[in-house]
């Protein structure tokens, strides 16, 4: 999948992103054949602030002009510095009377392009100053010799500061130092599950398996320096990240000292392939662990996607020592903390926030009063019984699980296994940990089931049991008290169920023959409401398999594609699952 693009070749590529960046916001101009967007309206009077350099890193470095960020952004082609020419004009198209400053990732062709721009422009009597962006770590010393490190995402906390403070009217001289001292108090590194690919090349992708991550991977393709199978648990991939970073034992990566009441920004990158759930999971790991092991609270957390490598399914964690900054250039903490907080209208970068600390985060609020374990009536049965009855019927859905899944995939958005099994996987935790079926209470097993499909099953059938139980569990508490002395508990229980059916019904639009969960239900509820379990289920069996032979007219299989040509589908993969649920109850 990573190899399929919508634009077959980058010819042209660049060039139309950089359209659709300047007709996003109005501020922007656009210097079309230099490849150089620009602040329309940046004050003469401020530093004008540039970056640049390859694209296939967007957001990076167009996204980022805009008040309090860059004055300029020089695009070169895909993985490929701008020329000297693109980053001389880029500058004239922001004149400023304090002078230009070019924050410059490196790499060698951008390191002489700008380098050679910046001579050219001296030349010609602009002011110019250089601040060197270089926060990879998993290049060490040794191995970096002259080069040095590779600059990655720690660029764009550059970018960030030096536009803020450039804003607020201060020197050149000052901008150039606090640039000078921040540029060394950064380190970065990456873990990549692939390397990416680019639009128009050879559709052989990437060298890693499944069960292989890589760590200190470049953001052109370059490979990194370790590789890890099997894929360790990401706290563990974290640490050995971290390690790489802050280890003041690691003489060739020690680049940047961190103290526990240093003030820390943590930057979370997505590299382009990467989804945002699994990115605030990650941030939230990259916290934990660095508190655990080094005692580091960031005073600011960042995540996003800042500076990607195409669509490369990968991250990177910058770290980031305001406190080692301030020693160096004598600009106070708090004010560093407030470029870094200051307002931009750049279109890429978040509004960001102080620390939250967890310490401020609830787990759950309680009611008032909690009396769900007390009922005035109640249904017994026998322990042992109740006990068997709700355990096969967990078997069995666990078992059944991945043909759940499989069909719910093809039909469906695929979580319906999952959603059925995190639930029966609750209720045996209950029955373990709590005894839920010791005291043979069927009114206990049903609130029970209430609450976990409120807390453990999400989705549509999350719903559907949800509100089944929660009218069962109502109907169970009128029909036992209506019910005449010496009714059989299974006849009580199956006039239970038809209330509940009813309730349910109330609220969705869902009918026999619509290839849904009620396939099952509606006809299940009919033939048990005389409280024979068995005869039942052999309905509710009869009722899974004829969704073979149903079109979906609900839900998200109505739109999915090929299904009009097919005589036989997958069965319903919530009628199925409600089957082995019965099934597990009529064994």
């Amino acid at each position: 999948m990573a190899t399929k693009h919508f634009f077959q070749e980058v010819d042209g590529l660049v060039e139309q992103a950089l359209l659709g960046t300047v007709a996003s916001h109005a501020v922007l101009g656009l210097l079309y054949n230099e490849k150089v967007i620009y602040h329309k309206s940046h004050p003469r009077n401020q530093v004008s602030v540039i970056c640049g350099g390859g694209s296939g890193h967007e957001p990076a470095h167009a996204g980022y002009v805009g008040t309090g960020m860059l004055a300029a952004a020089i695009c070169g082609d895909v993985f490929a510095s701008p020329s000297a020419k693109q980053v001389q004009k880029g500058c004239m198209a922001v004149p400023s009377d304090q002078g230009h400053i070019l924050i410059v990732t490196n790499y060698t062709g951008d390191m002489l392009h700008f380098g050679l721009a910046c001579e050219k422009l001296k030349a010609e009597g602009y002011k110019v100053g250089v601040v060197k962006a270089a926060d990879d770590v998993s290049v060490g010393r040794k191995n970096g010799g002259m080069v040095g490190r590779r600059g990655l995402a720690g660029t764009i906390i550059l970018i960030k500061l030096l536009g803020s403070m450039s804003a607020t009217g201060a020197s050149f001289e000052e901008v150039l130092a606090l640039g000078a001292a921040a540029g060394t108090s950064l380190v970065t590194i990456s873990a990549g599950l692939d390397h990416c690919h680019v639009p128009g090349r050879s559709t052989a992708y990437g060298e890693l398996d499944r069960a292989t991550v890589e760590i200190g991977m470049g953001i052109h393709n370059e490979p990194g320096v370790l590789r890890l199978s099997p894929i360790p648990p990401i706290d563990r991939l974290i640490d050995e990240l971290l390690r790489y970073m802050i280890d003041p034992t690691d003489s060739d990566r020690a680049y940047v000292p961190f103290d526990p009441a240093d003030e820390v920004v943590l930057l979370v990158n997505n590299l382009g392939g990467m989804s945002t759930l699994e990115m605030r999971a990650v941030a939230q790991v990259a916290v934990a662990q660095v508190k655990k092991n080094y005692s580091i609270t960031p005073s600011r957390v960042v995540a996003g996607t800042f500076m990607t490598s195409l669509n490369a399914p990968a991250f990177s964690l910058t770290m980031f020592n305001a406190t080692y900054t301030s020693k160096q250039c004598g600009v106070p903490v708090v004010k560093i903390l407030k470029y870094f907080d200051a307002e931009t209208d750049a279109l890429n970068w978040p509004k960001t926030h102080a620390y939250n600390d967890d310490a401020a985060i609830s787990m759950d609020i309680k009611p008032a009063s909690d009396d769900s374990n007390s009922y005035a009536t109640d249904i017994l049965v026998d322990p042992d019984t109740l006990d068997r009855k709700l355990r096969k019927a967990a078997e069995n859905i666990i078992a059944s699980e991945p043909n759940l899944t499989e069909w719910d995939t093809e039909m469906g958005d695929g979580d319906c296994g999952t959603t059925i099994e995190a639930g029966v996987l609750a209720l045996l935790q209950s029955m373990d940990e709590e005894g839920l079926a010791r005291s043979g209470s069927v009114l206990k097993v049903v609130d029970t089931i209430v609450g976990i499909t409120e807390d453990r099953m999400g989705g549509t059938l999350g719903a559907v049991f949800g509100i089944f139980f929660a009218a069962l569990f109502n109907s169970l508490v009128e029909a036992s008290s209506a019910a005449p002395k010496g009714t059989p508990v299974e006849k009580v229980i199956g006039t239970a169920t038809v209330e509940a059916l009813a309730s349910l019904r109330a609220h969705t639009a869902a009918k026999e023959g619509d290839r849904t969960v009620m396939d099952v239900m509606i006809p299940f509820v009919d033939a048990f409401k005389d409280g024979d379990i068995v005869k039942a289920a052999k309905v509710a069996k009869a009722a899974a398999e004829g969704t073979m032979k149903l079109r979906p007219k609900l839900g998200r299989a109505t739109y999915v594609g090929g299904l009009q040509n097919r005589d036989v589908l997958p069965p319903d993969p919530g009628a199925w699952g409600v089957h082995e649920l019965i099934q597990g109850l009529a064994d």
